[in-house]
């Protein structure tokens, strides 16, 4: 394997273990929030990650021979404090929705950084795709916050 595929496949793993963390963030807070547009919007994020892990799995399998199933460890971190703080707040949807702001935030900065490697053309274009779901997200996101 040249450094240029394992460069490639380590950053593409490391996006989809940034978005399966996420998708379980998403999914834990859901069930702890109160309002139901929150509830809808976690799930809009649920799926929009769910869709795009699957887009960028083929890059993973081609390279390392299996699914990337794993999570990054800086949202499981982000997924802790949230729990902690959340026993000290009565505004709990608030506080999951400035958190997985910040989790949006890792996640397109995971992808700027795979998009500024030399990337195959396929894996290149499934990359500005998912980076145009995920500002999408993150924009959407950010109204929530304000609100």
């Amino acid at each position: 394997m040249s450094t240029h595929q394992g460069q490639e496949i380590n950053h593409i793993t490391d996006i989809i273990q940034v978005m399966n963390s996420g998708i379980d963030f998403y999914e834990k807070a859901q069930d702890k929030v109160q309002d139901p547009s929150v509830s809808a919007l976690f799930q809009r994020m649920i799926d929009a990650r769910k869709v795009s892990v699957e887009s960028l799995q083929p890059y993973a399998i081609n390279q390392q021979g299996a699914r990337e199933d794993g999570s990054s460890f800086a949202v499981e971190a982000r997924r802790a404090f949230t729990a902690l703080l959340s026993t000290f707040t009565s505004d709990n949807d608030q506080t999951y929705i400035k958190e997985l702001e910040e989790v949006e935030d890792k996640t397109l900065e995971e992808i700027k950084t795979a998009l500024k490697k030399p990337q195959s053309h396929d894996c290149e274009a499934a990359l500005s795709k998912v980076l145009l779901t995920m500002q999408s997200c993150h924009a959407e996101m950010s109204k929530m916050q304000k609100h």
